[in-house]
């Protein structure tokens, strides 16, 4: 019996899930980082990170709305 190699090709929607999927991760994590945050420089920072981060939500979710 020969073993054959499947091809196996992700697509755009594919694609852009698993992004959605490793944006929504790094914000729990933001989150779950704020709470022990002791300086305000350093919460600032990660807020305005968590920001970007919503803001890429948005995107992703946004180009698969419209595939």
């Amino acid at each position: 019996m020969k073993l054959e190699k499947r091809e196996i090709t992700l697509n755009e929607k594919d694609s852009l899930k698993d992004v959605l999927f490793l944006e929504k991760a790094l914000l729990f994590r933001y989150v779950e980082t704020l709470t022990d945050m002791t300086r305000k420089e350093e919460r600032e920072r990660l807020l305005g990170l968590m920001k970007e981060t919503a803001e890429e939500i948005f995107i992703v979710k946004d180009l698969l709305e419209e595939r």
